[in-house]
C-alpha cells in the first residue's frame, strides 16, 4: 500500500483526512495490513492436531511448547473418543 492507496481508501470511507493526517496514519495502516495478512494466511493454512498432542503448523513456534509435556488429551480430563467432554456448569 502506499499513500495515494490510503487516501483513496480514506475518501471511500468518506474521512477528511489532511495530508498531515494521512501520513500520520499510514504506518498504524501498513501494520494493520500485516496484521489482517496473517489472520489470512492462519485461515487458509489451519494448525494440525496429532493424536498425540503435537501440533504442525508454520503460525506455532515448536519451542513454545515444552518437549515432556503431556498430550492435550491425557490432560482434558474426560474424553469420548477423541473428544474432550465438558462439564455443563449451568
Amino acid at each position: 500500500m502506499d499513500i495515494k492507496d490510503l487516501k483513496e481508501t480514506a475518501a471511500l470511507a468518506h474521512l477528511n483526512l489532511s495530508e498531515e493526517e494521512l501520513l500520520a496514519a499510514f504506518p498504524a495502516f501498513e501494520e494493520m495490513l500485516g496484521f489482517f495478512a496473517v489472520m489470512h494466511a492462519a485461515d487458509s493454512d489451519p494448525p494440525v492436531f496429532s493424536g498425540t498432542g503435537t501440533v504442525s503448523s508454520p503460525h506455532f513456534r515448536s519451542d513454545s511448547v515444552a518437549e515432556d509435556s503431556l498430550s492435550v488429551l491425557e490432560r482434558a480430563g474426560e474424553t469420548d473418543g477423541s473428544f474432550i467432554v465438558i462439564p455443563n456448569v449451568l
